[in-house]
């Protein structure tokens, strides 16, 4: 009896379809990206996402899991400034020459990469411009426009679909901009104190100053650290924020040296809408 039920069992299984080879993949580097073509794409492609939550895009370095993955998309979508995504080409050029890879910074204005900004001084980091772009609403349209274009070229037979969801996801965008605008407009102190300066694109788009803490990609030095801690002194700020994957040490110090707050804020979280208006509700809150 036993044998004629695992019979029964092995018949079964074996008669089970066999899970299709994921065909419609397409990679992003960052999950905010993953957002993006949700919005456009909803469940029509699977989306393998290189850089994992609590993980860095400045330094991470992809897995093999990751790269088998990323081999098998039709299309990858680069933010375009990112030193991770260079390091990959090459990699890629033998594994998959027929996925196109698409630099979805194109059109876009991009900002020096400089660490910090203050007083007129501009300190060069490592890379040659700043790639934070998904954080201001402004530069996600033009990364929503290249991404339906891609999408559209990839998958020609949803372009309708993709084209729908996409002037869908930009009047969405639309609207967060000018619900931004209106919890800025009385801000009396528009500087930004932050750890590592993610919102320069932001502040270009709603006129505010960001200083970073980092120095060249590095923990601030002594130096660096009076010298913020005067500059803060100065036009009167409080608030301090950081990033969910730094080390808040550096950033609880200089707190308590401006007897400030530290502010936790997740720019690499999946939804994009909700940290950005999480963002300016902090950045709202200051005085």
């Amino acid at each position: 009896m036993k044998k004629l039920i695992y019979v029964f069992i092995v018949i079964l299984l074996s008669c089970q379809p066999k899970q299709k080879e994921a065909i419609n993949m397409v990679s992003v580097s960052i999950l905010p990206q993953k957002y993006f073509v949700d919005q456009i794409a909803g469940n029509l492609v699977q989306v393998n996402v290189l850089v994992p939550p609590g993980s860095s895009p400045h330094n991470y370095e992809v897995l093999p899991s990751q790269m088998k993955d990323l081999a098998k998309s039709k299309v990858w979508l680069q933010i375009g400034l990112l030193t991770l995504e260079d390091a990959l080409k090459s990699k890629l050029a033998n594994i998959n020459k027929n996925m196109a890879i698409v630099n979805c910074s194109e059109g876009i204005t991009p900002i020096a990469g400089s660490e910090h900004n203050d007083e007129g001084h501009q300190h060069a980091s490592n890379e040659a411009f700043d790639p934070h772009i998904w954080l201001a609403p402004a530069e996600v349209k033009i990364i929503a426009k290249n991404t339906l274009d891609a999408l559209v070229t990839g998958f020609p037979q949803h372009s309708s679909t993709f084209k729908s969801n996409y002037t869908r996801f930009i009047t969405q965008i639309d609207s967060i901009s000018q619900q931004i605008d209106q919890k800025l407009s009385q801000l009396k102190n528009r500087n930004i104190l932050i750890f590592h300066p993610a919102l320069a694109y932001y502040a270009r788009q709603f006129r505010l100053s960001q200083m970073a803490l980092e120095y060249n990609g590095k923990e601030p030095s002594p130096r660096h650290m009076k010298e913020i801690v005067d500059l803060a002194h100065k036009q009167n700020i409080h608030l301090i924020f950081i990033q969910k994957e730094f080390d808040p040490s550096f950033a609880q110090q200089l707190s308590r040296e401006i007897e400030g707050k530290v502010v936790i804020i997740d720019p690499l979280d999946y939804n994009w809408e909700k940290q950005i208006m999480d963002i300016t509700e902090k950045i709202a809150a200051q005085k």
